[in-house]
C-alpha cells in the first residue's frame, strides 16, 4: 500500500462538487496529500458577444478570474482549513483537461461528483466523472454522498483480475479504518441448456457445487499475501448477474464506498457501455471507485 501524496478535484462550481470537495478535503487530511481543485472552462465563448467589443483572449481573462473567484469562495466553504490546497483554472475539453492535468501534477487519485440528474445526453455518451474513468489512467473516486466522515464500511467486488486487486488495495489506503466486505460474483454458464441435455437437478447441483469450491479456492489465493492488520473482512460468494447484484448488495451491506477494477479477466477495453464497472458507477448509490490494470494504454484523448 502506498501513501496518497497529490489529490486532485474537478468542480464545474455547481452544489453537487460540494461532496467531492469535501471528500478529497477528508482523505487530503488524512493521508497528507497536497489538494489541487481544478475548474475547466468548458464551452466558453470562443468569440465575444458584440456588445462587449472584447477579443477572445481578454474574454478568456475575465472569465478565468471569475471562476477562479467562485473556485475559491467554493473552496473556503467547504474545504475546511489546515491543508496544502491550490485552485487552477483552465479552457478547454472538461473530462480532456481533468486527465492531462492529473497526469501533469502526477495526482494519485482523482476526485469528481456524480450528477444529481442524468440527460439523455449522458445516458449515451456519458457523464464526465465516466469519461474520466473510462479515458484516465489514474484512480477515479465518484462521490454520490455527504462527506461528513470517513469511509466506514467498503465493498470490493472482485473477479481475481489484476485490476480489482489494485482497486483494493487503493481503498485499503483511502480506508484505513473501515471494515471490508470482499464479493465474488459467479455465474451459472449454461445452466439453462444442461438442464436441458438431461443432466438433471443433482448434476446441477454438483456443477454449481464446483464452481462455488473453486470460487472458495481462488478467493483464499487472492488473500493469501494480503496484510489486513486489524482490520475486518468479510468475505462473500454470490451467484447471478454481477452488474445487477453488486449495487444491490451494496444497498444491502450498508456501505458507503464500492472500489471496483474497470478491466476484469475478459480482457475486453473499458467501451462506453457493458461494462460492470460502469453499471456500477451508474447504479451504486454510494460512492464509487474505479481503478485501472496496471497495464493500461493510456491514449491521450
Amino acid at each position: 500500500m502506498t501513501k496518497l501524496k497529490t489529490i486532485l478535484v474537478a468542480s464545474d462550481l455547481s452544489v453537487n462538487a460540494d461532496s467531492a470537495i469535501r471528500r478529497a478535503a477528508l482523505l487530503a487530511k488524512q493521508s497528507g496529500a497536497k489538494l489541487e481543485l481544478l475548474h475547466v472552462l468548458e464551452d466558453w465563448p470562443w468569440e465575444a458577444p458584440d456588445s462587449l467589443q472584447l477579443p477572445p483572449e481578454p474574454l478568456l481573462r475575465l472569465l478565468t478570474d471569475e471562476a477562479r473567484e467562485m473556485l475559491q469562495e467554493q473552496a473556503d466553504r467547504t474545504a475546511g482549513d489546515g491543508l496544502r490546497l491550490d485552485l487552477r483554472v483552465e479552457a478547454g475539453r472538461g473530462f480532456v483537461g481533468i486527465i492531462r492535468r492529473a497526469r501533469k501534477i502526477g495526482a494519485d487519485l482523482i476526485v469528481v461528483g456524480a450528477h444529481g440528474r442524468r440527460s439523455m445526453r449522458d445516458l449515451f455518451l456519458g457523464t464526465t466523472a465516466e469519461k474520466v474513468a473510462r479515458k484516465g489512467d489514474r484512480p477515479v473516486l465518484v462521490v454520490k454522498t455527504p462527506a461528513e466522515t470517513p469511509y466506514r464500511r467498503v465493498l470490493a467486488p472482485t473477479d481475481f483480475s489484476e485490476a480489482s486487486r489494485r482497486a483494493f488495495f487503493t481503498a485499503l489506503d483511502l480506508a484505513p479504518d473501515a471494515s471490508f466486505d470482499l464479493l465474488h460474483v459467479y455465474r451459472l454458464w449454461g445452466a439453462g441448456r444442461l438442464s436441458l441435455a438431461t443432466i438433471g437437478d443433482e448434476g446441477l447441483q454438483r456443477y454449481h457445487r464446483q464452481l462455488l469450491e473453486k470460487a472458495e479456492t481462488q478467493m483464499k489465493e487472492y488473500l493469501h499475501d494480503v496484510n489486513l492488520g486489524t482490520r475486518r473482512l468479510k468475505r462473500h460468494l454470490r451467484q447471478g448477474h454481477p452488474p445487477s447484484l453488486i449495487p444491490a448488495q451494496a444497498a444491502e451491506l450498508g456501505v458507503d464506498l464500492v472500489a471496483v477494477g474497470t478491466e476484469g479477466l475478459s480482457g475486453l477495453p473499458y467501451l462506453l457501455l457493458g461494462s460492470v464497472a460502469e453499471h456500477v458507477m451508474r447504479h451504486a448509490e454510494c460512492d464509487v471507485l474505479a481503478v485501472k490494470p496496471s497495464n493500461f494504454r493510456f491514449q491521450l484523448p
